[in-house]
């Protein structure tokens, strides 16, 4: 058979185990919906679902509408909340056929969803979305309260939901705080007005772990169910494990000597003779990529700035490495398209073939890269949805 050249594993039993720290903090009242946008963080949405639904989750979000369809072509059943508006009557309509649970955001489309389902004559599940303070999209609390007492009167819309979004869950607890208050206001007139909508949600993984009081009728969860805590710091933490490890292979090994430079506009030079491995692994595979959203603040401009700094002078923290048989060595010279160079000493025992793990984000990573589902070191593949164990 022959052998792959990179390919990512994802640890069926840190999964699992990461669905079980989630639950121990969980009301057996409230509804875990698991988020798989991103192709699950990187882990692939629809074996990751087939996972956790096994496991007993039967509720799902992602947040387009084609994340839903490939669910669904891949014979999950359960739940799946689109988190983003659907902006024209064709895909309210594709929804709708898919029995996907739509999000309402907007006035506008509310009234496509009226119209459309009007036309298929079949019930469509809806999430009312109000903005509390994230800015994204959503309605505001009076918006909400009329679109509610409108779509509530129709026989073929099911108004199941109604969530909210916090913008700082990790930081200021008087904003979040609030952000919650304006969400049960809004939920207290409509239950005035004789509208109990029976799926109440606000929290994602940052609000689940620091406000309890917040987890109401469902939580959203996907970075914890990854193997990773959001950013910032929490007084509750959980046994966490990361499922994901990239792999590649060294394909070329030779030695070279001392002073020659490796790769484009000659960034590096090799200060003693070393053995330079290639790996079949570039940033057209997301090696070396970063997200650049804009500094937060000035503290966030300059710790970028000092990272910088420290990656150009090859601090060992900040530097690239592979691992090859549990040995670390540095990635040097620029990242290629598709490879990457290795210093490793010449002395090292080290062949053309090994394995090696190469620190590609989860998130950044090709879609395109195969996947492996590994359970006691061994590969397989998860069984389909309606059984119960990893195959």
């Amino acid at each position: 058979m022959h052998k792959l050249d990179k390919w990512i594993e994802i640890d069926v039993d840190a999964v699992r185990n990461n669905l079980e720290q989630v639950r121990s903090l969980l009301d057996e009242k409230v509804i875990l919906i698991a988020v798989l946008k991103a192709e699950a963080y990187g882990h692939g949405a629809r074996d990751i679902a087939r996972l956790l639904n096994q496991q007993g989750v039967d509720f799902f979000a992602v947040t387009f509408l084609y994340e839903a369809l490939q669910l669904r072509k891949a014979g999950i059943l359960s739940n799946i909340l689109v988190f983003s508006p659907l902006i024209d009557e064709e895909q309210l309509a594709e929804a709708i056929e898919n029995s996907i649970t739509i999000t309402i955001a907007s006035r506008e489309e509310s009234e496509r969803l009226i119209k459309v389902t009007q036309e298929l004559r079949k019930t469509a599940t809806i999430h009312l979305k109000i903005d509390t303070g994230l800015g994204r999209f959503g309605l505001n609390s009076q918006e909400l309260i009329e679109l509610a007492q409108e779509l509530n009167s129709y026989n073929n819309i099911y108004l199941e939901g109604i969530y909210t979004h916090m913008a700082d869950a990790a930081g200021q607890t008087a904003y979040t705080v609030r952000q919650f208050e304006i969400f049960l206001e809004t939920v207290r007139y409509l239950e005035q007005s004789g509208i109990r909508i029976p799926l109440q949600h606000c929290a994602n993984s940052a609000v689940f772990l620091k406000y309890p009081q917040m987890h109401l009728d469902a939580v959203r969860i996907g970075t914890l169910l990854s193997g990773q805590h959001p950013v910032g710091n929490f007084e509750r933490r959980l046994s966490l494990k990361d499922p994901y490890r990239f792999k590649s292979r060294i394909v070329s090994l030779r030695l070279v000597e001392k002073g020659s430079y490796l790769g484009y506009f000659r960034t590096y030079r090799l200060k003693n003779k070393a053995l330079v491995g290639v790996v079949p692994v570039g940033f057209n595979d997301g090696l070396a990529l970063e997200v650049a959203n804009p500094p937060a603040g000035l503290a966030d401009l300059l710790k970028g700035m000092a990272r910088q700094v420290l990656v150009y002078l090859n601090q060992p923290r900040f530097r690239l490495n592979i691992s090859i048989q549990g040995r670390e060595y540095p990635i040097r010279g620029k990242v290629f398209m598709q490879m990457a160079l290795v210093e490793i000493p010449p002395e090292a025992d080290v062949q053309i073939g090994d394995e090696v793990e190469l620190p590609v984000r989860k998130t950044l990573a090709a879609k395109n890269i195969i996947r492996l589902y590994v359970k006691d070191g061994v590969a397989g593949k998860v069984a389909s949805e309606d059984a119960t164990t990893f195959i």
